[in-house]
C-alpha cells in the first residue's frame, strides 16, 4: 500500500471512530449518524487530493479486501458463540473509516479531474514542442552539436525547429510546470516579467513539497529556458493568421536562485501577446497529473486542444510524430497509442475511439469527446460512433 496514503488515513480514521462512538452514545437514528460521519471524513480527505487517484483506488481495494478478511473473522467468531476481540472489534471499525474517507477522496478527485483549472498557450500543442519520451542516448549523441547543444526537426501536425542548451527534449513533466509557469503568470497580474517562488508553482500544479520536487522543478525551468524554437504554423492571434516564426526562446529569460528557490521568468513578445488575446485551451491539471503515462498526458492535451477545433479524426503517423513516441518498433508505438486512448477513456476525456486500419496498419483514430468537454468547449454535436474499440478496416 502507499505509505503516505496509509500514514493519512491512520491519522484520521482514529478520530471518526472516536466520534462514531459518541454519536452512537447519543442516538440510534443511522442515517444521522452515518451523514454525520461523512461530513466529518469531507475534512479529513483533504490531504488525499494531492494524491493519484489510482493510488487511491489501489488502496481502497486493499481494505476492501481487509474488511472482507476482518468480517469473516467477526462473523466465524459469533456462529461459534464466541465473543469478537476488543481487538478486532478496533480494527474492524478503524478499517470502516479508512474506507470511508477514501471513498470521500476518491469522489472528490473525479469531481476535481473534471475541473478546467489551467491554461497553455494553443501554440505549444499545436506544433510538438513536448515529447512523451526521450530518444535513446545513441540518436541524442548524433543530434548534439560539438557544445553540447541539441537541434531537431520535429514533425507531426505541424512541424517545429527544436533546440536545447542543456542537450534534452521537454517532457510532460515539463509541460506540467510549464502549466504551472501560465498559472503564476495569471496570479502575478498577467506581467511580461514576473517571479514567483518554487513552493508556489508546486502547489499551483498540485505537487508535492519537497526536495526532491525542487531538485527536478529547479532542472525543468533551466531547461525550458534554454529551449529555443521556430514555430513553422504558429498562430498569431493579434493578426488572425499563421506564420513561421524566427528563432526564439518562448521563455526569453528564466533566472534561477537556487538559495531561496526562487525564479524570475521574461515572457518572449510573441507568448506575451498570445496569453493577453487568450489563443489558449484549459486543462485539468488534477487529471493531467493522474494520467498513469507521459504518452496519456500528452495525447490528454492534444485531445483537448483539437475538441475545441471541432477535429476529432487523427491520422495515425502525424499523431505519433507529434507526441514524440521514440519507439525503434512501429507496433509498439501503436500500443502505446492505443492504451493512451483507453486511458482516456477510462478517465472520461473521451467517450470511444475507433481505430481504422488499412490491412494491419493503423491509419486513422476518430474519437469522440465526453459530454462534459464537448459543454465546456460549448459544442453540441457529436460523432456518431459506436461505444466499442474495435478497429474499421479501410
Amino acid at each position: 500500500m502507499s505509505k503516505a496514503v496509509i500514514n493519512t488515513l491512520e491519522k484520521y480514521a482514529p478520530n471518526l471512530v472516536a466520534i462514531r462512538e459518541q454519536l452512537t452514545g447519543r442516538t440510534a437514528d443511522e442515517n444521522m449518524i452515518k451523514g454525520q460521519l461523512e461530513v466529518e471524513a469531507d475534512t479529513y480527505c483533504t490531504p488525499l487530493l494531492n494524491k493519484r487517484i489510482y493510488e487511491l483506488k489501489r488502496v481502497h481495494l486493499q481494505l476492501l479486501e481487509k474488511r472482507n478478511d476482518l468480517s469473516s473473522q467477526f462473523l466465524n467468531s459469533r456462529m461459534e458463540q464466541k465473543r469478537p476481540s476488543d481487538e478486532m472489534i478496533e480494527q474492524l471499525d478503524t478499517v470502516e473509516m479508512q474506507i470511508l474517507i477514501l471513498e470521500k477522496a476518491i469522489h472528490k478527485k473525479q469531481e476535481q479531474n473534471r475541473q478546467l483549472s489551467h491554461s497553455v498557450e494553443r501554440n505549444f500543442i499545436d506544433h510538438p514542442f513536448i515529447s512523451s519520451s526521450s530518444p535513446n542516448e545513441v540518436t541524442l549523441k548524433k543530434k548534439r552539436k560539438g557544445n553540447g547543444v541539441l537541434e531537431m526537426n520535429k514533425t507531426g501536425f505541424r512541424n517545429l525547429f527544436y533546440q536545447n542548451g542543456n542537450g534534452k527534449v521537454l517532457l510532460p513533466s515539463d509541460a506540467r510546470n510549464m502549466l504551472g509557469i501560465f498559472k503564476m503568470w495569471e496570479q502575478k497580474g498577467k506581467n511580461k516579467e514576473f517571479a514567483f517562488e518554487f513552493r508556489e508553482l508546486l502547489k499551483c500544479v498540485q505537487a508535492d513539497i519537497n526536495g526532491g520536487e525542487y531538485e527536478a522543478l529547479h532542472d525543468s525551468l533551466d531547461n525550458l529556458g534554454k529551449t529555443s524554437i521556430v514555430m513553422e504554423e504558429y498562430y498569431d492571434a493579434e493578426a488572425k493568421k499563421r506564420r513561421r516564426t524566427k528563432i526564439h526562446n518562448p521563455f526569453q529569460s528564466v533566472e534561477i536562485d537556487r538559495d531561496s528557490n526562487q525564479a524570475y521568468v521574461k515572457l518572449s513578445d510573441d507568448l506575451f501577446k498570445n496569453l493577453l488575446l487568450g489563443n489558449v485551451v484549459s486543462i485539468s491539471i488534477s487529471l493531467f497529473n493522474d494520467l498513469a503515462t507521459p504518452t496519456s498526458k500528452n495525447l490528454y492535451l492534444v485531445v483537448v486542444n483539437k475538441t475545441k477545433d471541432k477535429e476529432f479524426i487523427l491520422e495515425v503517423e502525424p499523431l505519433i510524430g507529434h507526441l514524440g513516441i521514440n519507439s525503434n518498433e512501429k507496433s509498439k508505438a501503436y500500443s502505446l497509442l492505443k492504451a493512451s486512448f483507453e486511458e482516456l477513456q477510462n478517465f472520461d476525456v473521451i467517450q470511444s475511439f475507433k481505430i481504422l486500419k488499412n490491412g494491419r496498419t493503423p491509419v486513422k483514430i476518430i474519437f469522440q469527446p465526453s459530454d462534459w468537454l464537448l459543454q465546456e468547449n460549448n459544442y453540441e454535436e457529436q460523432l456518431l460512433i459506436d461505444n466499442e474499440t474495435t478497429p474499421i478496416y479501410i
